[in-house]
């Protein structure tokens, strides 16, 4: 695992290290932001934001439910291809 160091200005880091969060400390709040930043921006997949946040699958997914984030995209073409497989049957 590699290590980044981060400058920011201080009345940002005021307003990040006093956001009420189950995390422990600045670097794991960071940690989640950025890991759910590059997962809405389709930076890195699902499980490897979940790994970046250090939660796993599950908690991840549930992450970002709390925040109204879908963690996956179900399409209108999903959906129709899925219904043409289910006719099949």
């Amino acid at each position: 695992m590699r290590s980044v160091s981060l400058t920011i200005p201080d009345d940002v880091y005021f307003e990040v290290s006093s956001l009420p969060s189950r995390e422990a400390t600045l670097n794991d709040k960071l940690q989640l932001r950025l890991a759910i930043g590059l997962f809405v921006f389709q930076e890195v997949s699902l499980s490897k934001a979940a790994q970046l946040a250090g939660q796993n699958l599950i908690e991840f997914m549930n992450t970002l439910n709390g925040l109204g984030i879908p963690s996956f995209t179900y399409t209108e073409d999903m959906l129709n291809d899925d219904l043409k497989f289910v006719e099949k049957l």
